[in-house]
């Protein structure tokens, strides 16, 4: 009888659990939509003697460059 006790009271835990993480979800306290200019802090690595090159690559040669 003990262990239907307990099964039940973590059924309810668990479903209060996650009913709670969805009203905060919707109510966007988790994760706020940011605006267009809004500041966004990051996190940069050193990169020491290294150089990186980002390229668009977005499948058709540059025009613009002859070399």
């Amino acid at each position: 009888m003990k262990k239907f006790t307990i099964k039940r009271v973590l059924i309810i835990f668990f479903a209060f659990i996650i009913s709670f993480s969805v009203y905060l979800a919707q109510n966007n306290t988790i994760n706020p939509k940011r605006e267009i200019g809004d500041a966004v802090q990051v996190t940069s690595l050193p990169v020491s003697g290294k150089v990186v090159i980002l390229d668009a690559g977005h499948g058709t040669p540059d025009e613009r460059s002859r070399k």
